[in-house]
């Protein structure tokens, strides 16, 4: 995961201070939280109790940086400028609410969601004064409103958590979410073919971008690169759009 950063959220908005860097064994803790899960058959809904577990402490979620992501703030002022004026935005797997209270702080109409009630009141908590529209739902049965129109989608480390078999489901709900004329941009982990997937996060490779190709969404650039961590980790980086006049 990334590290903090100097780009933080301006103080209108800014987060309730909290620690950062996630502790030893938080990776293992998720992980036992999922297997749990699993034998429950909600394979999904780990999530809500390492949010839930964690409290206050928030660096528990081994995830959880407490800053927006470098690789959407490195990008913003480059890529906006094909975005309409005070985009509508939503975010996925919204965590802790930094990336969404940030692209709010930029002038974006900003809808945020994900899977763990207990993660969107603490986002709520650490960004009082944010327009930002939080709500509880499931990337692979989206909590807005069918047809709603989003000029850009900001997919940022959700898709990595989900195991390839219930990663595959989740395409098509994403791909929904993106108005004719807007864009998807996605940040994950990645891996080469030959790499170990691991256990959780389980990175994605490069092919299986290939499902947003073509039909209906377009790229406009993927990048995979290391990145300055050590060691260093194989990122993806990715940016589609939706053409005008298609469907969803």
């Amino acid at each position: 995961m990334t590290r903090p950063h100097s780009n933080s959220p301006s103080p209108a908005s800014g987060p309730i201070p909290g620690p950062a860097g996630a502790p030893p064994g938080s990776k293992d803790r998720a992980r036992a939280l999922r297997e749990a899960a699993v034998r429950r058959g909600r394979p999904d809904r780990w999530c809500e109790a390492l949010y839930r577990e964690a409290g206050a402490a928030l660096d528990r979620v081994f995830w959880a940086d407490q800053v927006p992501n470098p690789m959407l703030v490195e990008r913003w002022e480059r890529w906006r400028a094909d975005l309409p004026p005070s985009p509508r935005v939503l975010v996925t797997g919204a965590g802790y609410g930094d990336d969404a209270a940030w692209l709010a702080d930029q002038g974006a109409r900003v809808s945020a969601f994900d899977v763990s009630p207990s993660a969107v009141r603490r986002a709520r908590e650490r960004f009082p004064s944010s327009p930002v529209r939080w709500f509880a739902g499931d990337l692979l049965a989206p909590p807005v409103r069918r047809g709603a129109p989003f000029d850009l989608v900001v997919e940022v480390y959700t898709l990595q958590v989900l195991p390839p078999e219930r990663r595959a489901l989740a395409w098509a709900p994403l791909t929904s979410l993106v108005a004719p004329g807007g864009e998807l941009w996605l940040v994950a982990r990645a891996r080469t073919a030959d790499e170990d997937p691991g256990a959780l996060p389980w990175p994605l490779l490069r092919g299986e971008l290939e499902r947003l190709e073509g039909e209906p969404l377009e790229a406009r650039s993927v990048e995979e690169f290391l990145d300055q961590e050590e060691p260093p980790a194989r990122r993806l980086v990715a940016r589609y759009r939706r053409p005008d006049g298609t469907t969803r």
